[in-house]
């Protein structure tokens, strides 16, 4: 709903109701002191019959309360309701709904198709970004640099998971990732939005519209669940239960996140163990997995660590199907706006750069083009331009 008229600009409804309630006695209808819980000056049409009153953030949560700060978990409350503000894209229903699906509050979508196969992507702390932790120390880790690193490492892996579910003709199952800034529309302070609270706690679990345009990921119509789908109800224990393990031969055994937040503040339900392993070479082909998994090629659900998807090499069979995939990338991933902060007294902004595309024929013959692509996705260059500059007169500079 959005309401003008001559001379004041268009606002939306939630404007001029904080502008109601907020401005004594600016706007007719609406009066109460600061710090007032309770509206008691209200317009004269109103006495006597309707109260307006404050509710308790805890139980009555904001987005950003929720699904960024997860207040919730620290106050050990249940809210009775949790509203979809604060989300980041267009603003609208897709992102929300987004949101509600990651933390396992959504019941509209239809259930599972039985037919239906999956591909769960484990995360790894990238080995870029556990260097960059253990340079500044856990303690002082939440800062541009290392979310920085840790955004660009997920957006490889990311892009090389969506090729390996469209090679496997599967529906990829979004891993939680680790945010270690927020997000906001103006400077961040200390990594937080400015109205957070000192002890918001950092890294958190960041929602998908933090990072990713969510509109664009419907319009493509990529095939993805929330990482949450699999503890949904919908999703019943036989197919939590139905997972194949995928290994690459040769590699050492990373430390995945497995108690990694799965939606804001809520820690990861245990699974149980893969029902079976299939392993195969270093630097297989994306478009040679589905037969390699010979008679397992049908498990609903099929599970890669990131260590062993960076080992294996993103070809998807012909140079046609390679293009496409690219093409389709360069939407998703492409270069977008994620953290605005104040640096030397300017304010900027930093933004991911998209995974270089994969090629018409990319080089398998080592043993995994994937050493080369994640090289790429390390060397993190930040963006800073001052907001009245157009992006593409950026300079950079190396933080160090």
């Amino acid at each position: 709903m959005v309401w003008s008229s001559g001379a004041i600009p268009r606002l939306s409804w939630w404007q001029v109701f904080n502008a109601m309630v907020r401005r004594e006695r600016q706007w007719p209808g609406v009066g109460g002191r600061r710090g007032e819980w309770i509206m008691r000056r209200l317009h004269e049409d109103w006495d006597g019959n309707l109260s307006l009153g404050a509710l308790p953030l805890p139980l009555f949560m904001n987005g950003h309360g929720y699904f960024v700060q997860a207040a919730h978990r620290s106050l050990q409350v249940s809210p009775f309701a949790v509203h979809a503000t604060y989300s980041l894209d267009n603003h609208d229903g897709v992102a929300k709904r987004q949101r509600f699906r990651e933390a396992a509050l959504w019941a509209a979508d239809p259930p599972p198709r039985p037919e239906a196969r999956y591909l769960a992507l484990n995360f790894s702390t990238p080995p870029l970004v556990q260097t960059k932790i253990d340079k500044y120390g856990r303690a002082n880790a939440a800062n541009i640099d290392v979310h920085s690193a840790a955004l660009n490492a997920y957006v490889a892996e990311l892009r090389d998971a969506l090729a390996l579910a469209r090679a496997t003709g599967r529906t990829l199952l979004l891993p939680p990732l680790t945010c270690w800034c927020d997000r906001y529309w103006n400077a961040l302070q200390r990594c937080r939005m400015a109205e957070a609270p000192r002890e918001m706690r950092l890294p958190f679990a960041c929602p998908m519209d933090h990072l990713f345009d969510v509109h664009l990921w419907e319009e493509q119509e990529v095939p993805v669940r929330a990482a949450s789908f699999l503890y949904h109800p919908q999703a019943n224990a036989t197919l939590r239960g139905a997972r194949v393990r995928l290994r690459v031969a040769g590699g050492a055994e990373a430390a995945e996140a497995a108690q990694a937040p799965l939606a804001p503040g809520d820690p990861i339900p245990p699974l149980p163990p893969p029902r079976e392993e299939r392993t195969v070479a270093a630097g297989t082909r994306l478009s040679d997995i589905r037969a390699a998994l010979g008679a397992a090629r049908g498990a609903p659900v099929l599970e890669v660590g990131a260590a062993d998807l960076r080992r294996l090499c993103v070809d998807l069979g012909s140079p046609q199907a390679n293009r496409e995939f690219d093409h389709v990338m360069q939407a998703l991933l492409g270069p977008a706006e994620m953290v605005r902060f104040n640096y030397r007294h300017m304010d900027s902004v930093w933004g991911f750069r998209p995974p270089a595309p994969i090629g018409e024929r990319p080089d398998c013959s080592r043993a995994s083009n994937a050493v080369q692509r994640l090289d790429e996705a390390s060397k993190f260059v930040t963006h800073f331009y001052p907001f009245a500059i157009k992006p593409d007169t950026a300079f950079e500079t190396r933080l160090q």
